[in-house]
């Protein structure tokens, strides 16, 4: 415990002093960076656009699993037992293959929303250094990481930050 105060009162040290050097600090909400910059809106737009996609496939195949349900109990009394047993083995077959395409999609889903997370995150991150360096800053911290409990309004560079980096995606996108 004594080790952690000790290293703790050395970083607020080290910080203090960087601070004071140049007395610049400003904090930046990467969340906020995120969701209201145009790569993370448009990154936003094109995922619900797969995912309706794909949903509309579920739904078929849903309604489809339904039929054969309600065909299979409609028809139940009059079947064999060997054409009940195939029906049934074939309705399961399918409601396995549907769950496995819904793992597999939501699987998927989250690897690509991590990879155009990871991607602007980066892209985000290089804007805040050359802002950090341009603006004479000694210190940028990330606002929800960092353990910020208050900063005023002026110190938050956030919306600079993504006004710029709309600039920058802007042109990388034409």
């Amino acid at each position: 415990m004594k080790k952690i105060l000790v290293v703790f009162v050395l970083l607020m040290a080290v910080f203090t002093g960087l601070a004071f050097a140049n007395g610049k600090i400003a904090v930046f909400n990467m969340q906020k960076a995120l969701d209201e910059s145009l790569a993370g809106k448009d990154a936003v737009e094109s995922m619900k656009k797969e995912y309706q996609a794909l949903q509309k496939d579920i739904d078929t195949k849903s309604m489809e699993l339904k039929k054969m349900q309600d065909e299979l109990n409609a028809q139940s009394a009059i079947l064999s037992e060997d054409a009940k047993q195939a029906k049934m083995d074939d309705y399961q077959k399918k409601l396995k293959s549907l769950q496995t395409t819904i793992k597999d999609a939501n699987d998927d889903f989250k690897k690509k929303e991590q990879m155009l997370v990871n991607k602007i995150a980066n892209e985000l991150r290089d804007v805040v250094e050359k802002l950090g360096k341009e603006l004479g800053y000694s210190v940028i911290f990330e606002k929800r990481e960092a353990g910020v409990l208050y900063n005023a309004d002026a110190s938050d560079i956030t919306n600079l930050v993504v006004e710029r980096y709309d600039k920058e995606w802007k042109t990388r996108k034409k």
